[in-house]
């Protein structure tokens, strides 16, 4: 959907809002009221894409989670959905080098005076009493300018520090209507804060293990009497699966997954 189509949605929103009695308009936010009182937890999401099938406008838009667990993309008249899956891309980077360079001048002068003005004998003729002049040529006079001697060098340094920088990538949100029972999936832009926030969601494990189960169950059927130990088995391995995914996300440490997985190994 491109911006004019999220303009034209809005409008149409808004007229259909002031078409509403004052009643309806009444009702409407008494019931906004009282939906907002469920709300225990929210967050800014942006749309890649399905926010048409959560009824949430393309941007600008929120997720609650009401007391009941499920979750909502508005606070009127929604349509009320189960979180079974947070599967994020993981995160993605780009490099940038930033080069900072410093320089010391470091020299030595050296000042040689010289003499200015008359510095010889005059030599004059005195031509009458009290009248004077004086004739001939000063003898050993010197004037000039002082002579500086230096010498200067620059040292220069200069050093490259290279920085990664996080770009968006995506995180794809899997929901269950808890009215119809229909699942649909959304993705959204997100960073590595963005999908630990999303994870602070309750993820209904309940719906999503009935789901596996469903689709599993005839062929479950034909297995024989150790079928349960084989899935006791498989569970620590999709456990260390789970927590390999969140060491590449860069969630946990390898110290962290380390331990978890000789925990659930056993050893």
């Amino acid at each position: 959907m491109g911006l004019f189509d999220r303009f034209k949605e809005a409008g149409n929103k808004l007229n259909e809002a002031s078409s509403l009695t004052p009643e309806e308009k009444e009702a409407r936010k008494q019931a906004k009221m009282a939906l907002k009182a469920e709300v225990v937890l929210e967050e800014a999401i942006k749309f890649v894409s399905g926010h048409e099938l959560v009824g949430a406008s393309g941007f600008g838009s929120r997720i609650y989670q009401l007391k009941d667990n499920t979750v909502i993309f508005g606070l009127n008249n929604p349509d009320r959905f189960w979180i079974t899956g947070i599967e994020f891309a993981g995160p993605k980077y780009h490099e940038i080098q930033t080069t900072k360079s410093k320089s010391n001048t470091k020299g030595k002068s050296k000042t040689k005076k010289h003499r200015h003005g008359l510095g010889g004998a005059v030599i004059g003729t005195i031509l009458a009493p009290g009248v004077g002049t004086v004739a001939g040529a000063i003898v050993g006079s010197h004037s000039g300018k002082d002579k500086i001697k230096g010498s200067s060098s620059t040292v220069g340094e200069a050093s490259t520090i290279t920085s990664q920088i996080e770009d968006d990538s995506s995180t794809v949100v899997k929901l269950t209507n808890a009215t119809t029972g229909q699942n649909v999936q959304i993705i959204l832009l997100t960073k590595i804060r963005d999908y630990q926030r999303l994870m602070s969601f309750h993820v209904n494990v309940e719906i999503t293990n009935k789901g596996n189960s469903d689709d599993h169950s005839e062929s479950s059927s034909h297995k024989p009497g150790n079928a349960k130990s084989d899935t006791s088995l498989s569970s620590p391995v999709e456990e260390i699966r789970k927590y390999k995914q969140l060491l590449d996300d860069g969630i946990i440490t390898a110290e962290e997954f380390s331990q978890k997985k000789k925990q659930l190994l056993g050893l």
